[in-house]
């Protein structure tokens, strides 16, 4: 029997008890795991399970999951936690509504003392986010067979990953791959008693099996996925993303900078054709194919996105879509700034353009909410932008898509006031309720999309992405109050 004496209670519990969590205390794993990964795109969903040698009592009232998710596809992954107790299959099953987690600070952490939000989506499904590495608990009483009834003993447990098509968010039948890294450490038994909570007894110890051991199958088609013995390299790469995410974002005048591309120090460990496929994986496509490339300078990262007439199909739609998470946890945190930057370098001499959408992740429902300069109501938006190779600074109006001048390079400022939920999310069937509430709701990742008729054979160099935090004006020709673009990216500060 496991012994790990936990004095919390873990806060997916919390939900119905209304106690008060402590720190999760945890053993650091360092053990390789099994990966359940899918590169391709899901014809259905795909369920990994593992069937214990012999029927095992129960011992405790919960089941406690470890484990370490890198998605693409969608900030979260779907998945539904079952299991074969006294002889009936049972999984757990929530209305939408916000809980807790514990995350580990680091991958050698012994300690989980980081809440995390876990969702469950409109569906009743758990939903696990992006590079989450921790503990989730799992009382019984969440089973779908009712609160308070009793579970005996334990046959089976299964996880069943939810395909791209079937998610909640509006886009999910237009991703190209699905892109899924489900790292599966342990599960135990758990007791929840009071304001603590123990990991007993162990129920499977992933680390100590072959993927052979598991059974993996699909509701429907083919499985896309596949189940692997994590390597060292696979180790290697997950440290780095949990070590990056809990370190902080870089910061340059008044901006902070939640998207460098380019990947942390925590990669020099790992081999350089693995380092540069992890970060051409971080930026999934939907519609057309758009190429892009990571350019190095200097040590420094960025972005060449180019849209090429050879990738074009005319009997399919015009546009070409790269998205991305966030692999800061801080970067989530859009609290106090004003508004959104980027640096961006158009290298034709023609105007090119690409929308910048920003994805927030609905606490309270559950639901990704799409925002963007598409506003039926305010055609016209204003942009303001400083060419950092001629020192002008200047505001335009744009439309749905952010208009970048001919031969630019420099920072654009986009004002969160101009920023909407476009009107189709506002339909029941998407749930946009169409208030951007950083005090409360994580912005998880960004959409950059560009549509084909207007950009063809055009590249944009994309540096930075980032908040700004101070009010500024476009140079002091018409007010001296306010620090121009320049002043604020050179001398100014990020303040809350």
């Amino acid at each position: 029997m496991k012994a790990k004496s936990i004095a919390t209670l873990c806060t997916a519990v919390l939900l119905a008890t209304g106690l008060t969590a402590l720190p999760l205390q945890a053993t650091a794993q360092s053990a390789r795991p099994i990966i359940f990964e899918i590169e391709g795109k899901s014809e259905g969903n795909e369920t990994v399970g593992y069937t214990l040698p012999e029927e095992k009592a129960a011992a405790g009232n919960a089941i406690s999951l470890k484990v370490f998710l890198k998605s693409t596809y969608h900030y979260s992954l779907p998945v539904t936690v079952s299991m074969q107790a006294d002889g009936h299959e049972y999984s757990w099953s929530q209305t939408a509504g916000t809980l807790k987690g514990y995350a580990y600070s680091a991958a050698d952490a012994e300690e989980a003392t980081e809440q995390t939000n876990l969702q469950w989506n409109k569906l009743g499904t758990l939903e696990i986010p992006y590079l989450f590495y921790g503990e989730i608990v799992l009382p019984f009483s969440a089973l779908n067979y009712g609160a308070g009834a009793e579970i005996s003993s334990v046959e089976a447990i299964s996880l069943t990953a939810t395909a791209a098509v079937n998610s909640n968010f509006a886009s999910g039948d237009t991703w190209i791959v699905d892109g899924v890294s489900l790292y599966l450490f342990e599960a135990n038994f758990a007791t929840v008693e009071g304001g603590s909570v123990t990991i007993g007894e162990e129920i499977v110890d992933f680390t100590q099996l072959q993927p052979t051991a598991l059974t993996h199958e699909t509701s429907r088609g083919n499985c896309v996925g596949e189940l692997q013995k994590a390597t060292e390299e696979d180790v290697q790469v997950f440290r780095a993303f949990v070590n990056e995410y809990n370190s902080e974002c870089e910061q340059m005048g008044d901006i902070k900078l939640i998207e460098t591309f380019s990947l942390g120090s925590g990669f020099s460990s790992v081999g350089t054709e693995r380092a540069s496929a992890e970060f051409l994986k971080k930026f999934y496509r939907s519609g057309q194919i758009a190429g892009c490339e990571q350019v190095l300078e200097a040590g420094n990262g960025a972005l060449a996105y180019h849209i090429d007439s050879g990738d074009y199909d005319a009997g399919k739609n015009s546009y070409a879509g790269l998205h991305f998470n966030f692999a800061k946890k801080e970067a989530t945190d859009w609290s106090g700034a004003k508004g959104i930057t980027v640096f961006v370098e158009n290298t034709s001499s023609c105007l090119a353009s690409f929308a910048l959408e920003v994805f927030q992740y609905n606490l309270s429902t559950g639901l990704l909410e799409q925002y963007n300069l598409n506003d039926v109501g305010q055609k016209y938006k204003t942009a303001y932008a400083y060419n950092v190779e001629t020192g002008e600074e200047f505001s335009y109006h744009t439309q749905t898509f952010l208009r970048v001048p001919a031969n630019f390079k420099g920072w654009i400022r986009i004002p969160f006031s101009q920023y909407a939920a476009p009107a189709w999310s506002m339909a029941p069937a998407y749930g946009n309720e169409g208030v951007l509430d950083f005090d409360v709701n994580p912005v998880v990742k960004i959409s950059m999309t560009r549509l084909f008729n207007v950009n063809l054979e055009m590249t944009l160099i994309i540096d930075n992405v980032g908040l700004y935090y101070s009010d500024f004006g476009v140079g002091s020709l018409f007010d001296d109050s306010v620090p121009s673009i320049r002043e604020c990216v050179e001398n100014g500060s990020v303040s809350v």
